[in-house]
């Protein structure tokens, strides 16, 4: 029976994982997530990208939860959900399984979760979309696309924070081609609880 991937360990792992996935960083599975360290040549069709599993996605109640945390409720927002399977010389766990989310009006793209090899991901039905959505808002590495993108591959250099433009049209390339699209109207934020909370 293959290893299920528990949420938690996963989101601990996260943090983690995608500030070492960028150039200036030892070998790993965390490299899965990175801009490359050398320029690299990026297919249009890249068969390691596919539509990702709808029980690794954060749910609808999540995003809102999310933009609310964000304060970006006035407007429509789009995400573009994406996996990709890394193999060598980009990880040292073949087979790593990377979801990442596009989120177009925020301009930035978050590492969401990482399946490893023969594992499965399980969600934690303990965690309510707030807890989620607090995790995912504050997750370190995430690429913001106003400020971490640089022209080239080479321009990256040892930067453990950038990206290059060539890694970041890929990324959203193909998330086009078979990424899964969702939308969240405009809405207005739920009333703060009594006592500071959200």
């Amino acid at each position: 029976m293959p290893a299920i991937a528990n949420p938690i360990l996963v989101s601990l792992a996260l943090a983690f994982a995608f500030i070492s996935t960028f150039p200036a960083t030892a070998a790993g599975s965390a490299q899965a997530a990175s801009a490359p360290q050398r320029t690299t040549h990026y297919p249009a069709i890249d068969p390691g990208f596919s539509r990702p599993d709808a029980r690794r996605m954060p749910s609808r109640a999540t995003l809102r939860a999310f933009l609310t945390e964000l304060k970006s409720t006035r407007q429509a927002n789009t995400f573009c959900f994406v996996q990709r399977r890394l193999d060598r010389p980009e990880t040292a766990e073949p087979g790593l399984s990377v979801l990442s989310m596009i989120w177009h009006e925020g301009k930035a793209i978050y590492l969401v979760n990482l399946v490893g090899p023969g594992e499965r991901y399980e969600r934690d039905n303990a965690l309510d979309p707030a807890t989620e959505a607090q995790s995912l808002a504050s997750r370190p590495g995430t690429v913001d696309l106003d400020t971490s993108v640089v022209p080239t591959d080479e321009d990256v250099g040892t930067s453990t924070f950038l990206v290059s433009r060539p890694w970041v049209d890929h990324m959203l390339a193909q998330c086009r081609r078979v990424g899964t699209q969702v939308r969240i109207p405009a809405f207005k934020p739920p009333a703060p609880r009594p006592g500071g909370g959200s």
